[in-house]
């Protein structure tokens, strides 16, 4: 266990009564300037420095994956390895599930137990971490001016804070990326060859893929079984709106959502074609697949033998799985079961911007300390391929240059990057559409809505989201 040392500023005589329960050494900005902090100051037994970090869904032991028999080293193995690549601190990692993630690290870093935390794509972060931009402009090794070079594109242009809740943080950079998604659509080829169905191609609209799932839902004409032309989750369904460029992109240097022009982002909603194609596709969708869809359930035989789903949307789902596959050299299931990017729209664009961002508490011990940890786990080749290889098969570097990597040596991981760097959808905010849209979806799945019923509420959402805002920030 970790010795605490304590710094008493009061008389001995209250030595006795206080034990080992003193004051909290107060932690120091990036211009030095001293803030009490909630945790005292910890060394480790080496007497370095302990630097806390939260990490998601990382086991305390050592596991195997059923599916694919793939190793992920314990909590401990990582942290060992941390310390061996970044030598000058005593790392301690503080695992948490991803289930329920946000509430979760607002009670770790109010209290105080992390200097290092983590976030995706999430709104509230101003409210946790420091900006960084002031490292950003003295670092030697990662900095204002090599930064866009060390990331790749996409994930360099998501560096800057921009959300129309909190404009004040306009172009603030909170957190660095260390991963960065990009999922795919899945088929059986053994489905399509039952049903005598010509296989997708890359070039293909995401109305051509669902034009082929509705030929496949019914009975196998070679087995008989009963088949189902496509399966859908809600999860990051709502990005499939991009692919029907039924979503605009926005850019704004204030964030100012009173300066929105809502006839362009807001009112066209009403009558856009291109809204309402991607709801009546999504229902035609949503009729090709298993009943349980709307309950996230009937895909449980995708990836066997006995799978009944012919193309596979739930990209969420689909990725982590097929990568266990890959990476553990599976054939039969890699040459039966085929990936897809995800389909552009007319726009050329796709995708969901999720990047896995480490960032400094605002109640790190030490923020100075915390920097070097995140600079060094975020651009190191050897960390990343680390924590890619054990716990995020489904993810690729955020790195530019992918050199020492070694999952991306495999074409199919070439071939995403490439793809989500050139196809990635870039705008400065999209919570303003995303949420009303998730809440919609949720409907469409359901089959309460029709495509008009469903535009009108889309658009009623996004109506209602974009007013509240202005009124609770006086615009």
């Amino acid at each position: 266990m970790k010795k605490k040392f304590w710094k008493i500023i009061v008389a001995v005589i209250t030595i006795a009564a206080i034990g080992l329960t003193g004051c909290g050494k107060g932690s120091s900005d990036a211009n030095g300037n001293s803030d009490q902090g909630s945790r005292s100051e910890d060394k480790g037994n080496s007497g370095k420095e302990v630097v806390k970090v939260v990490v998601p869904g990382i086991s305390e032991e050592t596991t195997i994956d059923p599916i694919s028999g793939i190793e992920a080293k314990g909590l401990k193995d990582f942290e060992s390895f941390l310390e061996e690549q970044i030598p000058d601190y005593d790392i301690e990692l503080v695992s948490i599930p991803w289930d329920g993630w946000i509430q979760k690290i607002e009670t770790l870093v109010s209290s105080g137990e992390v200097d290092v935390g983590f976030y995706t794509n999430q709104e509230a972060v101003p409210d946790w971490y420091m900006d960084l931009t002031e490292y950003l402009s003295k670092d030697e090794d990662v900095n204002l001016d090599n930064i866009k070079d060390i990331f790749s594109e996409p994930a360099a242009f998501y560096l800057n804070y921009k959300s129309f809740k909190y404009p004040e943080e306009t172009g603030n950079i909170y957190g660095i990326p260390m991963t960065m998604a990009s999922n795919i659509v899945v088929y059986d080829k053994q489905l399509f060859e039952d049903w005598g169905v010509d296989k997708p191609t890359e070039d293909m609209s995401f109305s051509e893929l669902i034009d082929l799932s509705e030929q496949m839902t019914g009975k196998n004409p070679k087995t008989e079984a009963t088949n189902y032309g496509g399966y859908l989750n809600a999860t990051w369904m709502e990005w499939f709106a991009v692919s029907y460029d039924a979503i605009k992109d926005y850019s704004s240097e204030t964030m100012l959502i009173g300066e929105m022009n809502t006839d362009d982002y807001v009112e066209y909603i009403k009558n856009s074609p291109e809204v309402l194609n991607y709801f009546e596709d999504m229902l035609r969708l949503v009729d090709a697949c298993p009943e349980g869809v709307a309950t996230n359930s009937g895909s449980e035989k995708f990836f066997t033998e006995d799978n009944d789903i012919a193309i596979n949307f739930d990209t969420n789902s689909v990725i982590g799985n097929y990568m266990k596959y890959v990476y553990a050299d599976d054939q039969a299931v890699t040459d039966r079961f085929i990936p897809l990017m995800i389909p552009t729209g007319d726009h050329g664009v796709e995708g969901f911007p999720e990047f896995f961002r480490f960032a400094i508490t605002k109640t790190a011990k030490n923020p100075d300390a915390a920097w070097d940890v995140i600079k060094k786990m975020t651009t190191t080749p050897e960390i990343i391929d680390f924590y890619l290889t054990n716990y995020a098969q489904e993810k690729l570097t955020a790195l530019a240059d992918s050199t020492g990597i070694k999952i991306m040596d495999y074409e199919l991981n070439q071939k995403r990057m490439e793809y989500q760097a050139n196809a990635l959808f870039i705008t400065d905010d999209y919570w303003y559409w995303r949420t009303p849209l998730q809440s919609v979806n949720n409907e469409i799945l359901s089959k309460q809505l029709t495509a008009e019923e469903a535009r009108e509420a889309f658009y009623t959402g996004v109506n209602d989201w974009v007013t509240n805002i202005k009124s609770q920030l006086g615009q």
